[in-house]
């Protein structure tokens, strides 16, 4: 590879979603590719099971010319901060630069990744500044933050020359510490979510990143085992893989977070009166029943159970329409399941994707999210009554099964 790249991972759709709510971009470490770094020998390439899994997020992978590396470690060629420089470029030059970004990172990949952020940040060019702006979260998978011996086992793995550069990426390198203490600090004072995972496996008889190295010293982040080496750890079997699991539910995590965050808003009862009143009242830019929606979508299955379902949650806000908190609480879950049926579902509507494939990002980036908000705001929640919910809003309106 002989210049940087950054290619778009198809899974529900085939091109970039224009709306969609975080930008997922995997970053490569040392000798690595684009592809390469997290491809099983048995040919699965993990970032295409996050595009299926999360549907409304566009996943990349970018790629760079690695072997730069041991020229760098040489003491010549291209730095650190040359490819932390090249990769904002790329990265502002993308479509919707503003949007949420949340990296994934190996080994040296995680180095470039808080060099480019440092250089986003301090940049003159708004373009720039977005990219730091808008990061929301960095996964380091065997990152070395603390040197610990890395370079020496560098040397050892690929045959690298001791060099004033390696010595600089040893423990106690300047470079590294004046990187580690920055980020650590704007980390903290930016609320990113940040999590970093260690390899417990020899590579050639060197434990390349150990637990000590792979601390990126920010609060609340713990480093986490993995039962793999410097080189396996990025390479996952199947979906049960323990890195896996871990990072969905990161990323869950983090986008139902998000979300809450836009629904939570301000202005007391006032915001609250207004919301109910637009919600409890047919919106004005589709008239169409309930059934007919659901005819015209091909879902005629499900109307009598649709409208029952409507039917359900109107009887249980007329139940409760003198108790401020439970209006409240129930305004916020319609409020929820909007705003996120807006941010994950109607893109995938607007791209005309398969209906299983809608279903399962209305069950698991809206339905499931919403009832644990809920619960969570005090509400006794059931997925009936999130489903109820769903259906009361089709059935104003408020949520389309199509572009109508």
């Amino acid at each position: 590879m002989s210049d940087s790249k950054l290619e778009y991972v198809a899974g529900a759709r085939e091109k970039p979603c224009a709306n969609a709510p975080v930008d997922i971009i995997f970053v490569h470490g040392l000798t690595g590719d684009l592809k390469g770094t997290w491809t099983h020998s048995n040919g699965e390439f993990w970032p295409s099971w996050l595009a299926a899994d999360f549907p409304a997020a566009n996943v990349y992978s970018a790629g760079y010319d690695s072997s730069v590396f041991s020229s760098f470690m040489k003491g010549g060629g291209a730095s650190l901060a040359d490819r932390a420089t090249i990769l904002l470029d790329r990265l502002a030059s993308r479509p919707s630069r503003g949007r949420p970004i949340l990296f994934i990172t190996h080994s040296l990949g995680g180095l470039i990744v808080k060099q480019m952020l440092r250089k986003s940040l301090d940049a003159s060019s708004e373009r720039h500044k977005a990219i730091g702006r808008s990061t929301v979260g960095v996964i380091f998978i065997a990152t070395p933050h603390q040197g610990a011996e890395f370079a020496k086992a560098v040397n050892r793995i690929i045959g690298l020359a001791t060099t004033k550069t390696i010595r600089e990426l040893e423990r106690g390198g300047d470079q590294l510490v004046d990187l580690g203490i920055w980020f650590s600090n704007w980390a903290g004072k930016s609320e990113l979510n940040v999590e970093c995972y260690y390899e417990v496996e020899k590579t050639k008889t060197v434990l390349v990143v150990d637990q000590t190295t792979a601390n990126p010293n920010v609060l609340g982040c713990d480093p986490v085992a993995i039962q793999a080496d410097h080189i396996s750890i990025t390479k996952l079997v199947d979906r049960d893989a323990q890195l896996y699991q871990s990072i969905s539910t990161v990323i869950t995590d983090l986008l139902a977070t998000t979300a809450a965050s836009d629904d939570s808003g301000g202005g007391g009862d006032a915001v609250i009166e207004s919301e109910y009143n637009a919600f409890t009242s047919q919106a004005p830019s589709d008239r169409r029943t309930l059934a007919e929606k659901l005819t015209a979508t091909g879902r005629q299955a499900e109307i009598v159970w649709a409208e029952k379902q409507k039917e359900r949650f109107s009887m249980t806000l007329q139940r409760n329409i003198a108790q401020p908190s439970a209006v409240r609480q129930y305004t916020r879950l319609m409020s929820n399941i909007e705003t996120r049926y807006r941010r994950y579902v109607g893109p995938l509507i607007a791209d005309g994707t398969d209906g299983a494939t809608i279903d399962h990002a209305l069950q698991e980036s809206v339905l499931d999210p919403c009832l644990k908000a809920h619960d969570a705001d005090g509400g006794e929640g059931t997925s009936g009554l999130v489903d109820s919910a769903f259906y009361y809003l089709a059935g104003n309106c408020h949520v389309s099964w199509d572009n109508g």
